[in-house]
C-alpha cells in the first residue's frame, strides 16, 4: 500500500475523476496514475488539475493577512496541508503484440479505490517504444523519454505553436536533427533566414539556398502573380497575359521557341528565358494596337488584338518590365527547381528573409505544389520514392485567415492528399489566430508551447481535437521548452519537456547589451561607421 498517492472520493464519470490526496502528497499536473477498476483491471489517467489547502485554513473566512499569521503561529507554523486533484481517464490499459493499447471503460471507477503512480515501465512502453524520433522527457518524469511516432506527422503533419521565446526554434531543431539522422529529407522554408548557418552535427549535411524561381517552369497562375495581375481587378491584362502565355507554351512543346523569339523580333540562341520572350510578344501585340491589323501571327497562331486594349497590353508590358527590373536576380531561367536539391538525409533551408511576402508566397507555393506532384508521379507509377517532410516557419504570414494566398492553396492540397504519396508538413507560428483555421485544423498533431493571449488560446482549442479546456489552462504557465504534446504522433496526450539541440541554430534572440558593451570597448569604430 505504500505506492498509493490517494484514494477515489468524489462522484466518477466514465471520462473524468477526481481524488484526494495522502497526507502530505502534492500531485502533479501532467503526471500519471493508475486507479483501480471493477475486478482487477486498472485505468491510466492523466492529472489535469490539483488543487490545496489546509485543514486549519480552508474552511475559515479569513479576510486578513494577519489573521492567517495568527493562525499558523497557534499551530506552531505548520499547516496540514491536503490535495485535490482531478484526472482525465485515458483507457484501460491492455498489453499486445504491438506494444501496450487503451481502451476507454464504459463504466465510472468506483468511489474508495485507491489511486496509484503509474510505473515509469508502463509509460516508457507507451511514450519510448512507440515512437522513433526522440524530443526529450515527460515534465513530471525525467526517466521517461518521449518519442513520437514520425510516420504519424509525416501522414498527419504538425502545428508548433507558442509565443516568442518559447523555444519553437528549439523544438523544430531537434525535430530536424532526429528526422535527418534517420535518413529522410527535410526542407525548411525560412522566412527570416533565422536558420542561415544552421549545424545539425554528426556530420548532417545542409544545402542553403538563396530565395529563386526558375522562369520557365512557373505556370500562368504563378506568372500572373508574380505580376500582380489577376482576372478580377485587371481582366483585359489578365486576357493578354494568358493569350501570350498559351502562345509560348505551345512553342516550347512544338519546340518552335527560337523560331518564335525571331518572328517576335529577338535573337535566337542560348538559354530560353521565358520571361524576355513574354515581353517580345506583348510588345508585338502593342505595336499590332496602331496598325489596322487585327491580330499578331507568330509560329502559325493568331493573336486578336483590339485597338481599344492598348492602355491594358501597356500596362501589362510594364509590368513585366518592373518585374525584370525588381526581382531578376531571383527569377532567371534554367535554374531549376527547389525540389531538385532534396536529398535523402539532408536538411534544405530555403532563406527568404531577402525576399517581400509576395515573391516568398509564389515560391514557398510553387515549391509545395512541385514536391507534391512528383510524390504523386511516383506513387501512381509505382516508382521508388522517399517521403519528404516539408516545414513553414512563420506560417502565419503565407497561410493568413483573413486572405487567400498560393502557398495557403499549396498547403491546404499537401494537408488534404500528402498522407497518401509521402509528403509531411509542419507549420510554425507564434500567432496562431492569424493561422487559416481550416489548414491548421488538418494538423492533426499538434506541439504546443507557451501561449499567453487567450484569443489564441481559443483558436487552439477550436482546431484540436485532442485538446482539453483543462490543458489549455496550463499554457501561459509553461516554461522555455516545455509543451503539450496531442495527436496520433503519441499514443496519449503528454506535457514534455524538450532535450536542448547542441548543435548552431538560428532563432535566437540578439542579446543587445553584449553587443553594445563589445562595440563600446572597440577603439576606431564610432557608431555611425556600424550602421551607415
Amino acid at each position: 500500500m505504500n505506492d498509493i498517492i490517494g484514494m477515489i472520493a468524489e462522484v466518477t464519470t466514465p471520462t473524468e475523476v477526481e481524488f484526494v490526496a495522502s497526507k502530505d502528497h502534492i500531485p502533479q499536473v501532467g503526471d500519471y496514475v493508475v486507479l483501480e477498476f471493477d475486478g482487477n483491471r486498472s485505468v491510466l489517467g492523466m492529472i489535469t488539475h490539483v488543487e490545496r489547502g489546509s485543514m486549519e485554513l480552508s474552511e475559515r473566512s479569513l479576510r486578513f493577512a494577519e489573521e492567517v499569521e495568527k493562525i499558523v503561529r497557534m499551530i506552531g507554523g505548520k499547516p496540514s496541508n491536503w490535495a485535490r486533484a482531478t484526472v482525465r481517464l485515458l483507457g484501460m490499459v491492455t498489453s499486445t503484440e504491438n506494444g501496450i493499447e487503451l481502451v476507454m471503460p464504459r463504466s465510472p471507477p468506483p468511489t474508495g479505490g485507491a489511486v496509484r503512480r503509474a510505473p515509469s515501465d508502463v509509460l516508457r512502453r507507451i511514450f519510448s517504444d512507440a515512437g522513433q524520433v526522440k524530443l526529450g522527457h515527460l515534465l513530471t518524469r525525467e526517466d521517461v523519454d518521449v518519442k513520437i511516432d514520425i510516420n504519424e506527422v509525416v501522414s498527419r503533419h504538425l502545428a508548433v505553436l507558442a509565443v516568442t521565446g518559447a523555444g519553437k526554434s528549439n523544438s523544430i531543431a531537434v525535430i530536424i536533427k532526429e528526422v535527418v539522422e534517420r535518413g529522410g529529407p527535410v526542407v525548411l522554408f525560412d522566412m527570416h533566414s533565422e536558420y542561415a548557418g544552421i549545424d545539425l552535427g554528426n556530420d548532417c549535411p545542409v544545402i542553403e539556398l538563396d530565395p529563386f524561381l526558375d522562369v520557365n517552369k512557373l505556370s500562368l497562375k504563378e506568372l500572373a502573380k508574380l505580376l500582380g495581375v489577376s482576372y478580377e481587378k485587371a481582366a483585359k491584362q489578365y486576357i493578354y497575359l494568358r493569350r501570350a502565355w498559351k502562345l509560348i507554351d505551345q512553342a516550347h512543346k512544338k519546340d518552335k521557341i527560337n523560331e518564335l523569339i525571331r518572328e517576335a523580333g529577338g535573337n535566337p540562341g542560348g538559354d530560353v528565358d521565358f520571361l524576355e520572350c513574354l515581353e517580345l510578344v506583348v510588345k508585338k501585340m502593342l505595336d499590332a494596337t496602331g496598325s489596322d491589323r487585327k491580330s499578331v501571327k507568330l509560329i502559325d497562331s493568331e493573336i486578336e488584338v483590339e485597338s481599344k486594349d492598348k492602355g491594358s497590353i501597356y500596362s501589362l508590358l510594364a509590368r513585366i518590365g518592373n518585374l525584370k527590373e525588381t526581382y531578376g536576380d531571383i527569377i532567371k531561367p534554367n535554374e531549376g527547381e527547389i525540389a531538385d536539391r532534396i536529398r535523402g538525409g539532408a536538411l534544405v533551408v530555403v532563406k527568404l528573409g531577402s525576399v517581400d511576402t509576395e515573391i516568398s508566397d509564389v515560391i514557398v507555393g510553387h515549391a509545395l505544389s512541385t514536391i507534391l506532384a512528383r510524390a504523386k508521379r511516383r506513387v501512381m507509377h509505382k516508382m521508388p520514392h522517399v517521403p519528404v517532410l516539408t516545414v513553414l516557419e512563420e506560417a502565419h504570414i503565407l497561410i493568413p485567415n483573413d486572405r487567400t494566398t498560393y502557398t495557403r492553396e499549396a498547403a491546404s492540397r499537401i494537408a488534404r492528399e500528402g498522407r497518401k504519396f509521402g509528403v509531411g508538413l509542419i507549420l510554425v507560428s507564434q500567432r496562431p489566430k492569424k493561422l487559416d483555421q481550416d489548414v491548421l485544423s488538418q494538423m492533426v498533431n499538434k506541439i504546443i508551447l507557451r501561449i499567453v493571449e487567450p484569443e489564441d488560446q481559443s483558436y487552439v482549442i477550436r482546431a484540436t481535437e485532442f485538446m482539453s479546456e483543462e490543458m489549455l489552462g496550463y499554457l501561459p504557465s509553461l516554461n522555455v521548452g516545455e509543451a503539450i504534446l496531442v495527436g496520433p504522433m503519441v499514443k496519449i496526450p503528454a506535457m514534455v519537456k524538450f532535450d536542448k539541440f547542441e548543435g548552431k541554430r538560428g532563432g535566437v534572440s540578439i542579446k543587445a547589451t553584449d553587443i553594445w558593451g563589445r562595440s563600446s570597448e572597440e577603439k576606431g569604430n564610432p557608431y555611425w561607421e556600424m550602421i551607415r
